[in-house]
């Protein structure tokens, strides 16, 4: 993995530190940098307190309740911070078109203000996690390709991205991931995803949907390698790093295959199909072989990764059917 450049102990902010994959990290974090100071920014606007209790006791933590968009918030979250692990945002599917005022608020803007005043308070490095939606339908992709992003979440990630790079060129060392569809186990869950939302059809007994023909895919990831894929950018130099931008990923399923390893795991597990919603028949490829090369593997496969999901449900029984028997839920 290279020589660990990240002096400990040290005091890291990580801004939506109580959302699924800063519930992740947070804990993390601890194992990687025992002594660190592990600064916590979130809004609890998910209501995820729960996040905050039984963390490990290898770091010590600081919980800042406040908004990303408030100056005085910002001033308080970055004082004495020499690393900043940038997660907080408003997560949508990438065929999303709701709510894109707020959603570009925080997303670009809420980016472009921390940014800034990472930069005069002296900040030394930045990670910031942005999306595979950033390019767009089709792929492979790799990070040199051009973005054509679709929607306000997509646009919105694309456009912050823009902002932490302006920072490169003042001094700030700067790491973008941008990140496969997350999936799997977390302390703070989201279920928006398509991985985890089949996970929840299945394990409340009914058939995973399917939009179109299945055939299209999406880059995938499982919520402890993200974590793990965090770590190697702050246990490694920016010049070791090579690339300031870089795609992470597992692989790039069907969703057919996605359907099949869940029928594979439990044999009732059915399917349907439906032709609503044609922008989610488009496939999201992604090419992970950068970030590959600098030592970093995916950890938990797929299938391991659904069998955990579905054991949290395993005491869940369905309800029986209205009316007749052969009748399907909804």
């Amino acid at each position: 993995m290279g020589h660990t450049f990240l002096s400990s102990p040290s005091t890291i902010l990580v801004t939506g530190g109580c959302g699924y994959l800063g519930s992740q990290l947070i804990r993390d974090l601890a194992g990687a940098f025992p002594g660190s100071t592990i600064r916590i920014l979130d809004n609890l606007q998910s209501n995820n307190h729960h996040v905050l209790t039984g963390l490990p006791d290898t770091a010590d933590y600081q919980f800042l309740e406040g908004d990303l968009l408030d100056p005085a918030v910002l001033r308080l979250a970055l004082d004495g911070i020499d690393t900043v692990i940038h997660l907080a945002a408003v997560v949508r599917t990438p065929m999303s078109f709701q709510h894109p005022t707020w959603v570009h608020q925080v997303n670009h803007w809420g980016t472009s203000r921390l940014v800034e005043r990472c930069l005069q308070l002296g900040v030394r490095r930045f990670v910031f996690t942005s999306s595979s939606a950033v390019y767009g339908p089709g792929g492979p992709f790799r990070e040199t390709d051009s973005c054509r992003p679709i929607g306000p979440y997509a646009t919105s990630k694309y456009q912050a991205e823009r902002e932490v790079l302006t920072a490169v060129k003042r001094g700030l060392e700067v790491t973008i991931l941008r990140l496969g569809m997350l999936f799997g186990r977390a302390s703070s869950m989201r279920f928006d995803g398509v991985v985890n939302r089949f996970a929840y059809l299945a394990g409340t007994g009914r058939p995973l949907t399917i939009h179109g023909s299945g055939e299209q895919r999406r880059p995938v990831l499982h919520v402890r390698d993200a974590g793990k894929a965090l770590l190697t950018v702050l246990q490694q130099s920016p010049a070791h790093l090579h690339n300031v931008i870089y795609n992470v990923l597992a692989d790039n399923p069907r969703i057919l295959d996605i359907a099949s390893a869940f029928q594979a795991i439990r044999s009732s597990i059915r399917t349907r199909f439906t032709e609503q919603d044609v922008l989610s028949h488009l496939t999201f490829e992604l090419d992970g072989s950068n970030f590959a090369a600098t030592g970093w593997r995916p950890t938990v496969s797929l299938s391991d990764g659904l069998l955990e999901m579905l054991a949290d449900f395993r005491n869940l029984r369905s309800p029986p059917p209205i009316g007749d028997g052969d009748s399907e839920p909804p």
